[in-house]
């Protein structure tokens, strides 16, 4: 998959290809659930070991998010097949 780019307009209208291509991944609210539980994930363990209780309430998110990922599938909001 070589490009012969020859010029900075020939790069640039590849970017924008590429990111027309990537563009419905970057959107979907596939990304930012995986987004939000990943940024659940790290501050649940910041607050573990912080001693703080609402730990509980960010590990509660990341666990809920596979219930509401099946949910979605069910109802065929989302395609993918991973989690």
């Amino acid at each position: 998959m070589g490009h012969n780019i020859k010029s900075i307009k020939e790069a640039c209208a590849l970017a924008l290809r590429v990111w027309r291509d990537a563009s419905p991944f970057f959107f979907s609210i596939e990304l930012w659930l995986m987004v939000l539980v990943a940024v659940a994930s790290v501050s649940g363990v910041f607050l573990a070991f912080m001693g703080d209780p609402l730990s509980i309430l960010a590990f509660g998110f990341a666990i809920a998010y596979v219930g509401t990922r099946a949910v979605l599938h069910a109802r065929r909001i989302l395609s993918w097949p991973f989690i």
